[in-house]
């Protein structure tokens, strides 16, 4: 079954929590955006159709929309919707048994802002490249607070880099095991075929 990203365009109606895993080496944004279609009729405007999903982000993503976010502002979101699942104990007390609860959610992979509302600077976090228009104020980027997620790639690549290696050692030691066995079954042949030879000669001998 496809998962297809699909992609939202709202609201951000929380404050933006920013949590971090217990290792640190990551961790993950959630805010919650809301969005509805808009009509107008007459003079006024009415919201139809709302939909309010709560949206996390990871790595980078996560560390940056958490700088620059805040409640209020108009984003445009793609991710990929899944079922969280969680389980309570029942709100019974005369009962111990456990409950079940899931609600649908978004993990972004990309999150900007709708340039349909606002003129906006950015500064890149890697390399440093920015653009200030006039009155606009580029938050300011402390990433001391932040879990080290470029150290988390590295790390991720290196064991990658040497799986590989160990892979690349072991189909090669595993093709030396058919050579040896040809190379084998060849002296055997080739010994065998003396043997036949010497007996004919011996065959063929007067005596």
């Amino acid at each position: 079954m496809i998962n297809t990203p699909v992609t939202i365009a709202g609201r951000i109606v929380s404050d933006s929590v920013y949590v971090d895993r217990k290792d640190k080496l990551d961790g993950v944004l959630r805010i919650r955006v809301a969005s509805s279609r808009s009509y107008r009729q007459g003079d006024k405007w009415h919201n139809v159709d709302k939909v309010f999903i709560n949206v996390e982000a990871w790595g980078r993503l996560g560390i940056n929309s958490h700088i620059s976010l805040k409640p209020g502002v108009a984003v445009i979101v793609q991710g990929f919707l899944y079922t969280n699942e969680w389980e309570v104990q029942s709100s019974d007390p005369n009962s111990d048994k456990v409950e079940k609860r899931q609600e649908i959610r978004m993990r972004a992979t990309s999150i900007g802002i709708d340039m349909n509302h606002y003129i906006v600077g950015f500064q890149e976090t890697r390399p440093n490249v920015q653009n200030v228009p006039e009155g606009v104020e580029i938050p300011n980027a402390d990433f001391e607070h932040y879990p080290n997620v470029d150290a988390k790639l590295k790390a991720k690549a290196e064991t990658a880099e040497v799986t590989e290696s160990s892979s690349e050692a072991e189909n090669k030691e595993e093709n030396k095991e058919p050579e040896k066995e040809k190379e084998l079954a060849m002296v055997g042949a080739s010994g065998g075929a003396s043997r036949g030879a010497s007996q004919k000669t011996d065959e063929d001998a007067p005596f």
